[in-house]
């Protein structure tokens, strides 16, 4: 798997994707104005359909065992981090399709508010919104502070807070002896623990979307990246019988309605809400050991080949999808389909339409737009990423 300096791991292109599924099934199901009497469907979307966050905590751990990866592997290689080079390849991956989609949030579609009803789904107004926020990668913060007012610019919250983690992340990996690391990431999440047990006192916002809060599942993916290089480790995943990680999966598969009962808990609801979001993020870090490491996995991902050839567009698609969705419910309206009282079969097409236009648009858009400053990222890389 790992050759001099370069680092390829064939099955992280998949789990992106299907991060980014369940954050698409969250927002298609919860944004697009689509009502359903149904108390089955009202179950199953508030207890499986609704669980966007839980895509963004993967997305978390995932970036930050490969970027924690990434570094100790440079550092083993040459004894140091070139930090400037780091947040040089940081800056040409994220920054152009970032403020590319801030422009189109903040300049152009607000445009559009006096031509769409007051009860259209999907809101271009910046009046509730803090503009600085989302220019200074702080975007999260508008969320806390202001609520959840504009879905499109909105969803750029978790690349702010990855930005936030890539400015201080390398000077840690850099400058702390390696022999200490791993307490320091545990340490981490320590606090972070902690954090939301003293200061979150149970508010789903803060809970969700502080830096301080989420810097757990980024520090969950570090701790493994460490324990990727630790033989004796590699080998006991490498092992691990096929049986075990059945039970791994079914246990989060469990979880993941459960959670929304964590209010039962009565007075220890702060306790719950303060670990939880740890105990997912320890379950998505085995995943992502196991789909990489293991000998006896169930399934690779890396064998559903078109999944994971999406993997490498998840950005985009992240980006995107809800300008997708907007634009698509804008065509729907003015050609005079009835929104308000969307019927299932329409909303079924326009999540399908959106679905495939996303795919389509991010492709383009990375091979397009984003590509000229990939290339441009690869030529201060020393770990090269295949």
């Amino acid at each position: 798997m790992i050759d001099s300096n370069k680092v390829f791991f064939p099955n992280l292109d998949g789990l992106r994707f299907f991060a980014f599924f369940l954050v698409f099934v969250n927002h298609a199901t919860g944004s697009l104005g689509y009502n359903n009497h149904s108390e089955t469907f009202a179950y199953i979307r508030s207890h499986f359909f609704w669980n966007g966050d839980l895509g963004v905590s993967f997305f978390f751990v995932l970036s930050g065992f490969l970027i924690t990866y990434l570094l100790l592997k440079e550092k083993e290689l040459s004894g140091k981090i070139n930090i400037k080079n780091f947040y040089l390849r940081r800056v040409l991956r994220i920054w152009p399709l970032y403020f590319l989609i801030v422009a189109m949030c903040l300049l152009v579609f607000p445009m559009l508010e006096n031509t769409l009803p007051k009860w259209f789904a999907i809101g271009v107004s910046t009046d509730e919104i803090n503009k600085w926020f989302y220019l200074t990668f702080t975007g999260n913060f508008d969320y806390i502070y202001n609520g959840i007012n504009n879905f499109m610019i909105g969803i750029l919250w978790s690349v702010s807070i990855e930005e936030q983690f890539y400015l201080f992340w390398p000077l840690i990996v850099a400058f702390v002896p390696t022999k200490y690391l791993l307490k320091i990431f545990l340490l981490i999440i320590l606090g972070s623990i902690a954090f939301r047990f003293f200061y979150a006192q149970g508010n789903p916002m803060i809970i969700k979307y502080h830096s301080l809060s989420s810097i757990s599942d980024l520090a969950s993916g570090a701790v493994i990246a460490y324990l990727a290089f630790q033989k004796g480790v590699i080998e006991w995943i490498e092992k691990m019988p096929k049986r075990g990680i059945v039970l791994v999966y079914f246990l989060l598969f469990i979880l993941v309605p459960l959670r929304f009962y964590s209010w039962k808990f009565g007075v220890y609801y702060n306790h719950v809400s303060s670990i939880l979001p740890v105990i997912f993020s320890g379950l998505f870090a085995f995943i992502i050991l196991e789909q990489n490491f293991a000998n006896n996995s169930f399934f690779k991902i890396k064998n559903w080949k078109l999944i994971s050839s999406f993997g490498k567009y998840t950005y985009g698609m992240y980006c995107y999808h809800m300008i997708v969705f907007f634009v698509v419910l804008c065509i729907f309206h003015f050609t005079g389909i009835d929104l308000q009282q969307m019927s299932k079969y329409v909303f079924l097409f326009i999540v399908l339409i959106s679905f495939f236009s996303t795919l389509l648009l991010s492709e383009l858009s990375y091979h397009y737009f984003e590509s000229f400053f990939l290339k441009l990222k690869n030529r201060f890389s020393f770990i090269n990423k295949k």
